[in-house]
C-alpha cells in the first residue's frame, strides 16, 4: 500500500531498435528521450544541445510583427511617450523590465511602465489605468504578459488618439482588430512555429525584430554582438516560473539564461541569488552552471511573485530595475519578507480548505472572504496536485468574486471557464492555469456548473486516472544507480513542464536507519539498502506525516530521482525520494 495514495505508471521500454540507433547515448537516457517523446535523430540533437544561434525562430513570423515594430520605432524616433503596460507577476515583472531597458537601449528617452494592483485592479488592462497613463502623456501603449481579451479597453485607448501594440501568449478570445496591433502566437492566421513561450519571450520576440528593423534601416547594428544574450536572464527565469514546457526553443531560452544569470550584470538578481541562498558558480570553458531550472522555478520566482501576490510588484519591478547592489539588497530583504508572509499564508489557507466532499466531487470549488486574491493561485496549485482535481479557489468580495483555477492534464482549465462563461464576468488562462470573476448571486450556480462540466469531462474521456499519477520513467536495479547515470540523464537539462526530471523506481528494496532533519523536522532521511547490498542514502522532502507508517528494515519499493548532495564541501550521490510503497 503507498503512504501517499499514488499510482505508478511505467512507461512502456523503448524499441531495440531505437536504442541501438543512438549508440552514443546511454539506454536509461535514450528511454528519457523515448519517454518524451524525441525520437527523430535531429530531435534528439536539438533536445540535448540547445542552441541560441539555430534554434530560435525568426520573430517576423508572428503575425503583427512588422506593423508592431514600425510603430514603436516611429515612437522612438519622434521622441513619443511610450508606456509599458506590464502584469503582476514574474513574467509580467520580468517583461516590463527587459521591454523598458531594450527600448531605451534602442534610443527611447521616455519610456514609463505600469503595472496593476493585482487584488485592487485584477489583471490586464483597466479604463482607469489607462486614463492615468493617458493624462501622463503617453502616446504609445505596449501591453506585455496582457491585453488579448482587453477588447473593449484596447479601442478605448485608440479612440482616444493613443495607440496600443499588444504583446502576449494568453488564449486569445477575439479575432477582429481592436488594437494597433496584436502580438500573440496563439491568435488565428498566426505562422509562428511554436506557440508555447511566456510573455517575456514574446517581448524578448520584439526586441529582436525591432532591432532588426531599426539597424537595416540605419545602415548599421543598433545593439553590440551579443548584447541581447544579456536579456536571457529574465526570459529563463519566466519561462519557468510562468510553467512553460521545456521543449523547442524554451530549451535554448532556458540553458542560457541560466549562463547568463550565473554572470547577471543586474544589482537585483545579484542580490536576490544572495538573500536565496543561491551561490552561482560558471565554468566558462566548458559553458556550464551549477544553476538549474529548480533555482529558477522554487527560488527566484516565487520571491519575485511574491511582491505581487503580497502587496505591489512595484516591489519586484524595482529590484530587477535596481542601479547599485547596496539598494538591491534592501530591495531584496523587503522581498524576501512577503515571500516568508505568502508561505504562511498559504499554509493558512490549505489548513482551512473543507476536505468533507474533496474525495466524492469531481472538482474543487471553494472560496472566503479573507483569502487574498494574490495567493489563490498557489493554493489551486497545491490542491489540484494533491486531489489531482481541477480546483477553483476564490475570494468573495462586496461586489465580485475573483477566483484562480488550476487543473491536472486531463482536463482543460479554459475549455471549462469557456463552458460556465454564462454566468462569469470574466475569466482567462492556459490549459493548465486561469481565473475568472463572477457576481456573488452566481456563487452556488457555478460551482454547481462546473462539478457538471467537469464530471461529463471525464465521462468522455476514454480513460482518465483520478487518483495522484507518478510517471515512472523506468525500473532500475542497484548497480544501475550510479554516478555515471546521474551524469547521463543530466544530458536532458534543463528540466521543467514537459519535461521532468526522471523518476526511477527500485523493487524490493530495504529501508533503514530513519531520522527526521529539517528546522522543523519535517523532512526524512535515512538509507536505501537494494536486494543485492548496495546501500544508498537518501531524502523525502515533506515526508513528516507518512513516517509513523514507516519503521526501519520495512521492504519497500521506492519512486526516486537520483540527486547529489553537497555539504561542507563533501559530493554524495542522493536518492531524493518522491513516493514509498510498502510491502504488507
Amino acid at each position: 500500500m503507498s503512504i501517499f495514495n499514488k499510482n505508478w505508471k511505467l512507461h512502456d521500454p523503448a524499441p531495440r531498435e531505437f536504442l541501438d540507433a543512438i549508440p552514443d547515448i546511454s539506454d536509461i537516457t535514450a528511454q528519457i528521450l523515448w519517454n518524451r517523446g524525441i525520437r527523430k535523430e535531429k530531435n534528439i540533437k536539438t533536445f540535448l544541445n540547445p542552441s541560441y544561434e539555430k534554434d530560435l525562430h525568426d520573430p517576423f513570423l508572428m503575425k503583427d510583427m512588422d506593423r508592431a515594430v514600425e510603430r514603436i520605432s516611429k515612437a522612438i524616433k519622434e521622441n513619443q511617450k511610450i508606456f509599458i503596460y506590464g502584469d503582476y507577476d514574474a513574467d509580467g515583472v520580468c517583461a516590463s523590465t527587459l521591454l523598458k531597458e531594450s527600448l531605451e537601449k534602442l534610443g527611447a528617452d521616455d519610456v514609463g511602465v505600469y503595472i496593476p494592483h493585482r487584488e485592487e485592479e485584477g489583471y490586464g488592462m483597466s479604463i482607469a489605468a489607462l486614463d492615468e497613463v493617458i493624462d501622463d502623456g503617453a502616446e504609445l501603449i505596449i501591453t506585455v504578459d496582457c491585453g488579448s481579451t482587453n477588447v473593449d479597453e484596447a479601442q478605448y485607448a485608440e479612440d482616444k488618439g493613443v495607440d496600443v501594440v499588444i504583446t502576449d501568449h494568453h488564449q486569445v478570445m477575439e479575432n477582429q482588430r481592436f488594437s494597433y496591433a496584436l502580438v500573440n502566437p496563439h491568435q488565428n492566421g498566426d505562422e509562428y512555429p511554436f506557440k508555447d513561450i511566456c510573455g517575456t519571450a514574446v517581448a524578448f520576440k520584439v526586441v529582436q525584430a525591432l532591432e532588426a528593423h531599426m539597424s537595416a534601416e540605419s545602415g548599421e547594428p543598433i545593439l553590440q554582438e551579443g548584447e541581447e544574450k544579456w536579456m536571457l536572464d529574465l526570459v529563463g527565469i519566466a519561462t519557468v516560473t510562468d510553467v512553460m514546457p521545456l521543449v523547442d526553443e524554451n530549451r535554448a531560452f532556458v540553458k542560457y539564461g541560466l549562463l547568463v544569470l550565473a554572470q547577471s550584470k543586474r544589482p537585483g538578481l545579484r542580490a536576490l541569488m544572495e538573500v536565496a541562498g543561491i551561490n552561482p558558480k560558471t565554468n566558462k570553458k566548458e559553458r556550464t552552471t551549477n544553476l538549474d531550472s529548480f533555482h529558477l522555478g522554487f527560488m527566484i520566482g516565487p520571491r519575485i511573485n511574491a511582491a505581487g501576490r503580497m502587496d505591489h510588484a512595484q516591489l519586484a519591478f524595482n529590484l530587477l530595475n535596481s542601479s547599485d547592489i547596496s539598494s538591491a539588497r534592501k530591495l531584496a530583504w523587503e522581498l524576501e519578507d512577503r515571500n516568508r508572509e505568502r508561505r504562511k499564508l498559504v499554509k493558512d489557507i490549505i489548513s482551512e480548505i473543507d476536505e468533507s466532499d474533496l474525495d466524492s466531487s469531481a472538482a474543487i470549488y471553494q472560496g472566503r472572504k479573507h483569502w487574498p486574491i494574490g495567493v489563490l493561485g498557489i493554493v489551486a496549485g497545491r490542491l489540484a496536485e494533491l486531489y489531482n482535481k481541477p480546483s477553483f479557489i476564490y475570494q468573495i468580495q462586496d461586489g465580485k468574486i475573483v477566483g484562480s483555477v488550476r487543473t491536472p492534464e486531463y482536463a482543460n482549465t479554459v475549455g471549462i471557464l469557456k463552458k460556465a462563461s454564462s454566468v462569469l464576468t470574466k475569466f482567462g488562462g492556459h490549459a493548465q492555469a486561469g481565473g475568472f470573476t463572477t457576481d456573488p448571486k452566481n456563487e452556488n450556480t457555478l460551482g454547481k456548473n462546473i462539478e457538471k462540466i467537469v464530471k461529463k469531462d471525464i465521462s468522455n474521456l476514454k480513460t482518465v486516472e483520478l487518483k495522484p499519477m507518478i510517471k515512472i520513467d523506468m525500473e532500475l536495479s542497484g548497480k544501475e544507480i550510479s554516478w555515471e547515470t546521474y551524469k547521463s540523464t543530466g544530458l536532458c537539462a534543463p528540466f521543467g513542464e514537459a519535461n521532468p526530471r526522471p523518476i526511477f523506481a527500485l523493487r524490493g528494496a530495504i529501508i533503514q536507519n530513519i531520522n527526521m532533519v529539517g528546522s522543523k523536522e519535517d523532512h526524512m532521511k535515512c538509507d536505501i539498502l537494494t536486494s543485492k547490498g548496495k546501500r544508498f542514502s537518501a531524502i523525502g522532502f515533506r515526508f513528516a506525516d507518512m513516517v509513523q507508517d514507516l519503521k526501519s528494515d520495512d521492504k519497500v519499493d521506492i519512486a526516486f530521482e537520483i540527486d547529489k548532495n553537497e555539504w561542507n564541501g563533501d559530493i554524495s550521490l542522493q536518492l531524493k525520494l518522491v513516493d514509498i510503497k510498502k510491502y504488507e
